[in-house]
């Protein structure tokens, strides 16, 4: 009897194991294809992995976490070992545990390290059109759920497997319709042909066209919010996203390209490199080809590789050809399938697991010691803290630190006002002294995220190149334009911990009003509420000029709700703003001031409810529209009409007050191609009744092509340093100097080589600049005379003659990131910001996104001005009509 129980407790975990592997459904079972056939939807990656969790409870969890816009359910599904799922709670308080040396001895952490296993987190899909690796991730699934053999047991032992199987449900989604409704019974392999070739928006982006791996520091889009929150929950020590290149490629994986943010330990490349020896090694067995150390950098912070090694993991960038269809004929007459490139994803995350769970015990020691040496940094380096005032917008500088605390960061708020001395800050090479006032934020860097917050917050990253796969610069306190500095001090500084940043609630002062109420108009948070109160017909002025009133002085902007003319209802409407948008109005009962204009002034003038459209549809740059898309549907309550560049042609244009052409990424020539000269001479003789025309990058290059505005392009050569330079007598000796070649002879000598290098140097890759900028016009108000704008494009203009140019590069312009010093020249005193007066209209024109992935802040205030203020101003001069 007791041979016979032995025998059955011996068999019955392999018998379990053998039901196991017959219980779990294939994903043909489920979706009624194999993978590869086509491509899966997310409900159809939904359901399988629902099916999987059924089938495999002691393996798998799959782990609803945040919504899309659209409404569809991002998920995490977990697999490990029994124990480990059992345990998974427990496993991740003793990961935070490593992630925080303050909170356990070394004795804890060899203990944990010895017994833990090791959290690696695959992401696919984070661009929707890159459609092979959710496909990849449905096969991955299915093979750890499923296999009993040593290799899986051994990663299920070693390893919690955290896989996304689809960042980008929307954009996914949007890519799979098209090619349900483009693709024909049999996949057409021709490279031309329409199922290889998306429709405009394309799939890459998400709901609001945003790219979800350019936002992982910034936050500004719900699925980033919820991913970063769920990351946090785990921390994992190896983090692989999945993408695609361009189909006649082959295999890319780490190591990286330079240049690699130098808050990175070299601990970060020399994991890279052995993860790229193990996939290289699974690719050499089966012949397939691959390359790495090329073109895909470690630099910007927003990625879905950089911030999470910023977060102790080795993130990694994995990049499969294809971005086709199911099948297509490549330059080399092989043909890539959608097969091959999702077992091309899939054996990168074999390789990729195995190597973790191969190193387990040191992927964790290294981990735990990129945070002990975070805080060794933290408090022997030369910033100990960075300071940030509130100032005179509160909420943006709240806004600012929510981003930082979503991250992780620990911020204090100081309890008491403060001085300091030997101060840096960003505007100035000098250290200062300052006092700071209760309520200033303190982010210390003796935290275990020092590096993250240095790599988020420093003015000027370390370069190793200047040839970037994107930006070069993006400083927070200076995208944010909040008062920020840094010390190399040790703080005594009364200061407490926040979890969460509040703003003190709205009011009114001075109760109800009954001749007006007054609001200080320089913070976002003002815009919201004029936008507020134009949405809900109010009538509202804008001051031209300063005046004090109520006890308060107030700068040109301000914003006057008149009483009179006003819903009875007014008081309410106004009470409502304040509490919602954290505002102090002021009531008055006179419109005679204390001093500057008065309220009833005709240099306080009424704003027009706004009718906006934005240009959008093909040959409109997606990024930029889905930047006020974003920022007018989520975060200011603006109403708009999308109007595609066909409708403008035909559209009676007769009521709208405002028409926003966004960049075209054709310096124009987009809507060249859409916008033919009769198109053209409507706008014109729409703007010239009243319109008001705001143009952006492309856009504006575009308004003044077609002369829509009067200035002018400026070429991007400099026409002096193309001559020669004479031969000149050498006095010393009496020789002559060798002849200066021009540029232009210099390039015909080079190499092909050189003249990549030269073309790429030449690039403007995303710089901060300094802009002089006139605060007397009605863009400049709420601003001080200096601003940071981001420069990504070679768009420069020539100073407009007869109109306004409100924000001027100035001389030596460049305050943050590569710019080659022939450019910095040619940019020098051009404008940023032009506004012409054409008849009784505007032109606006932006030689810069001032929306740019939305992070740019700082630059709401003055974008917002050019939608509701200036469409109802008809002339910017502040004299009198009569003498």
């Amino acid at each position: 009897m007791k041979l016979f129980l032995a025998f059955v407790l011996l068999v019955l975990p392999v018998s379990g194991q053998r039901r196991l592997a017959a219980a779990v459904p294939t994903p043909a079972h489920v979706l009624g294809y194999e993978l590869g056939d086509r491509f899966t939807s997310h409900a159809g990656i939904e359901k399988y992995i629902m099916a999987v969790r059924d089938a495999a409870p002691n393996r798998v969890r799959v782990l609803p976490y945040g919504t899309t816009y659209e409404g569809r359910t991002l998920y995490l599904v977990v697999i490990s070992s029994p124990d480990n799922i059992n345990n998974l709670e427990t496993i991740r308080k003793d990961i935070h545990t490593l992630a925080d040396p303050r909170s356990a001895s070394a004795r804890d952490v060899d203990a944990i390290i010895a017994s833990s296993p090791a959290i690696a987190w695959l992401s696919y899909g984070v661009h929707g059109n890159e459609a092979s690796s959710p496909e990849a991730a449905l096969n991955v699934i299915h093979q750890l759920a499923s296999r009993t053999d040593e290799e899986v047991e051994s990663l299920l032992k070693n390893l919690v497997i955290v896989i996304d199987p689809l960042l980008n449900p929307d954009g996914h989604e949007r890519y799979v319709n098209y090619q349900i409704t483009r693709s024909g019974v049999k996949p057409v392999d021709d490279r031309y042909a329409a199922e290889h070739n998306e429709d405009w928006p394309s799939g890459r982006t998400n709901h609001y066209f945003f790219d979800l791996n350019r936002d992982w520091a910034w936050l500004t889009q719900q699925e980033s919010r919820a991913r970063v929150k769920v990351y946090r929950d785990w921390m994992p020590q190896v983090h692989v996203d999945y993408h695609e290149m361009g189909y006649n490629s082959s295999y890319f994986f780490f190591p990286a390209f330079q240049p690699i943010n130098t808050n990175l330990p070299a601990s970060t490349m020399a994991w890279g490199k052995i993860y790229g020896q193990a996939n290289a090694a699974a690719f050499d067995a089966k012949g397939w080809s691959y390359w790495s150390g090329e073109r895909f950098d470690l630099f910007y912070p927003g990625y879905g590789d950089s911030w999470p090694s910023l977060n102790g993991a080795i993130g990694m960038t994995y990049e499969q050809a294809g971005q086709m269809g199911v099948r297509v004929k490549r330059s080399d007459e092989t043909t890539l399938t959608l097969k091959d490139r999702l077992e091309h994803h899939s054996a990168t995350s074999f390789a990729t697991l195995k190597a973790t769970a191969a190193h387990r015990e040191a992927r964790l020691r290294d981990f735990t010691s990129f945070f002990t040496q975070s805080m060794d940094e933290g408090r022997t380096g030369p910033v100990k803290a960075y300071l940030i005032d509130p100032g005179k917008d509160p909420a943006r500088a709240a806004t600012l630190v929510s981003v930082l605390q979503q991250q992780g960061v620990e911020v204090r708020q100081a309890t008491q006002s403060f001085s300091l001395d030997g101060l840096k800050t960003y505007f100035s090479t000098s250290t200062i002294s300052r006092k700071f006032p209760a309520g200033s934020y303190v982010i210390p860097l003796y935290q275990p995220l020092k590096r993250l917050i240095v790599a988020l917050m420093e003015q000027e990253p370390k370069l190793s190149d200047t040839v970037f796969y994107d930006i070069s610069s993006w400083a927070l306190p200076l995208a944010y334009g909040v008062d920020a500095y840094w010390t190399g001090a040790a703080l005594s500084v009364s200061t407490q911990p926040i979890t969460e940043v509040s703003l003190p609630p709205g009011r009114i002062e001075g109760d109800k009003a009954s001749y007006a109420y007054l609001l200080d108009a320089s913070s976002n948070d003002a815009m919201k509420a004029l936008a507020y109160l134009l949405q809900h017909d109010v009538k509202v002025n804008v001051a031209m000029k300063e005046f004090s009133a109520a006890g308060h002085r107030y700068d040109r902007g301000a914003i006057i709700i008149p009483v009179a003319g006003n819903d009875g209802e007014i008081h309410k409407i106004v009470q409502s703003a304040a509490e919602s948008f954290h505002l102090t109005f002021a009531a008055t009962n006179s419109g005679f001031t204390e001093s500057g204009i008065n309220l009833g002034s005709d240099r306080a003038v009424r704003l027009k409810k706004p009718k906006i459209i934005v240009a959008t549809g093909p040959s409109v740059g997606t990024s930029a529209y889905g930047a006020i898309w974003s920022m007018f549907d989520q975060h200011y309550g603006i109403d708009f009409v999308p109007m595609k560049l066909a409708q403008i042609r035909s559209a009676d244009l007769h009521d709208y007050t405002t028409m926003i052409l966004p960049d075209d990424n054709g310096s124009g020539s987009g809507y060249r191609s859409q916008l033919d000269s009769n198109t053209v001479q409507k706008i014109k003789t729409w703007i010239a009744g009243g319109g008001t025309l705001i143009a952006i990058e492309g856009g504006a290059a575009f308004a003044s092509n077609s002369k829509i505005a009067g200035v002018k392009v400026k070429e991007k050569s400099d026409k002096k340093d193309e001559k020669k330079d004479e031969k000149k007598d050498d006095k010393k000796d009496g020789k002559k100097k060798e002849e200066v070649l021009s540029d232009e002879e210099m390039e015909k000598r080079m190499t092909v080589e050189e003249k990549e290098r030269k073309s790429r140097l030449e690039e403007i890759p995303g710089t901060i600049m300094r802009v002089r900028l006139d605060t007397s016009h009605p863009l400049g108000f709420g601003y001080d005379n200096d601003i940071n704008v981001f420069k990504s494009n070679q768009t420069m203009f020539e100073l407009s003659e007869k109109g306004y140019n409100v924000g001027i590069y100035t001389k030596s312009p460049r305050r943050s990131g590569y710019m080659s010093k022939k450019n910095e020249q040619l940019l020098e005193e051009t404008p940023f910001l032009v506004h012409e007066q054409v008849g009784a209209g505007n032109v606006i024109l932006f030689a810069d996104d001032p929306n740019f992935r939305l992070f740019w802040n700082g630059l709401n205030r003055i974008f917002l001005n050019s939608v509701l203020v200036m469409p109802s101003v008809r002339n910017v001069r502040l004299t009198s009509d009569h003498q």
